[in-house]
């Protein structure tokens, strides 16, 4: 009995936030003054781009094919009577769910190990990746013109534009490559889930399942609303996951110095090699 009376107690102060790692997060390198603008500005270019989407969609279509991969996969994943279900359904995710889960749980990471000085550089960080992403994303959207699947197939179960909320919005029907809601949440569950295990938090396991559960969901989400191909969704995921680890990583990595030589970190190294020169990354995060 006396056993179980001390083990409780130390139960519990194990899982408060004061009970935090042995060793201190390390610093990551952090400017308000750069990194805090190019998140809002960039912020600010995309809502733009949006909102002058009339005089910059292409319009035809430029890329109106579809392959035999991508068809076969809208055929199998479609929501049939009712795609506009899926298609706002993937917008409370990527507009409510996903930002709000990658960022507060980044800054739950961080309190809980007693490490909450970091939340305002961590959640500036993990919008700056993710940003960076979604100006990608726009840009291709608009030079490349693909049809969306609902217009390519004529889907009469998706509202035309002005049909209800559901509908797509006006010049919107040759944004499909690629998709910006899949680059959105996996920017966010890359970029949230780097900075975790940068900074040595003991819940970054679970800031990545998260983020990639939603990410996964929603691109999902995207096929079922007849919105976007396979490959849009493909294409977004793997372009927002390496802006999601690659800004932290490249541009707010721990260097030597601010948290010490044996803290984490990374290098890139050229060397001579047979028939040119080689080069390599190392690192530990």
């Amino acid at each position: 009995m006396r056993t179980a009376a001390i083990a409780l107690p130390a139960f519990l102060v194990a899982l408060s936030p004061a009970a935090a790692a042995a060793e201190p997060s390390p610093e990551l390198a952090y400017r308000a003054e750069i990194d805090l603008p190019i998140a809002v500005v960039g912020g600010a270019a995309w809502v733009a781009s949006e909102l002058a989407k009339k005089g910059l969609a292409p319009e035809p279509c430029r890329w109106c094919a579809a392959n035999a991969l991508d068809t076969s996969v809208r055929d199998a994943l479609v929501w049939r009577g009712n795609p506009n279900t899926a298609h706002d359904l993937s917008n409370v995710t990527v507009l409510a769910v996903a930002p709000v889960a990658a960022l507060g749980l980044t800054a739950l990471a961080a309190w809980y190990d007693g490490r909450s000085e970091n939340i305002a550089a961590d959640l500036v960080i993990v919008t700056e990746a993710t940003v960076v992403a979604m100006g990608l994303n726009q840009v291709t959207k608009y030079i490349v013109g693909r049809e969306r699947p609902y217009s390519h197939f004529d889907n009469p179960d998706v509202h035309r534009p002005g049909e209800g909320l559901s509908g797509p919005l006006p010049n919107d029907d040759h944004l499909s490559f690629f998709s910006g809601h899949a680059t959105a949440t996996f920017a966010l569950a890359a970029a949230s889930g780097t900075v975790a295990s940068m900074r040595g938090y003991r819940a970054a396991p679970w800031v990545w399942a998260n983020g990639v559960a939603l990410a996964a969901l929603s691109g999902y989400l995207r096929i079922a609303g007849d919105r976007h191909y396979f490959t849009d969704v493909l294409t977004g995921a793997v372009l927002g996951s390496a802006t999601g680890v690659l800004i932290p990583v490249l541009f707010h990595g721990p260097r030597r110095g601010i948290s010490g030589p044996d803290t984490h970190g990374f290098r890139i190294s050229l060397a001579p090699a047979r028939g040119g020169v080689g080069a390599g990354v190392a690192g530990t995060f």
